[in-house]
């Protein structure tokens, strides 16, 4: 830290004024996707181990005010997402109890979504469309989450459903679907939830 020096500061108690941007629109449907999009050029992606316990990640997620992070192994390859939505569920206790082990044994890859099971959208397309084709595109695929990909099939960035409704004020509608016969018969059957 000595290569640092603290910044000059002034009280506050004579200025009460904001200076607020009037040009700057809040964002719709109709602003640019990208406007949504976490870019891992930019700022680095939110990476969890998958060896990770749940109440681990729950408390990770929750010290940093994460709601979702990618799944790693150990080679630093992407293995899924996982919400913290589905770490604080009741999916927890019903995977504890298909694999015949206590909840404090299930780990992030118990519950995260595989990443065979997640969509890519092009970072070009990106650029070129707007937020209202995002939710969409979310809507039609049943998922909360879209990755991105460059020229060179590089993940380039993350979009969520959650950080859209929360950049546009709304609630963020997307029914999760199931992406096999053996997640209906896991629904219908053992009563347990899609990822």
């Amino acid at each position: 830290m000595a290569a640092y020096k603290p910044l000059a500061s002034l009280p506050l108690s004579e200025v009460k004024k904001l200076h607020l941007n009037e040009l700057a629109e809040p964002l719709s449907q109709d602003s640019p996707a990208s406007f949504v999009m976490t870019d891992f050029t930019r700022r680095s992606p939110r990476l969890i181990d998958s060896g990770t316990s749940v109440d681990q990640a729950i408390e990770i997620m929750q010290k940093v005010h994460v709601k979702s992070k990618l799944v790693v192994n150990e080679h630093l390859t992407l293995i899924g997402i996982v919400n913290l939505s589905d770490l604080l569920s009741r999916k927890v206790l019903m995977v504890a109890s298909q694999k015949g082990v206590q909840r404090q044994d299930i780990t992030v890859d118990d519950i995260m979504v595989k990443v065979d099971e997640l969509h890519a959208v092009r970072y070009q397309k990106v650029l070129t469309s707007k937020i209202g084709d995002l939710l969409v595109t979310m809507q039609a695929l049943g998922e909360l989450h879209l990755l991105v990909i460059d020229n060179d099939k590089q993940i380039r960035g993350v979009i969520s459903a959650v950080d859209i409704g929360r950049a546009l004020h709304i609630p963020h509608n997307v029914n999760v679907t199931a992406h096999s016969f053996r997640d209906v018969f896991n629904v219908l059957h053992e009563h347990s939830e899609l990822n």
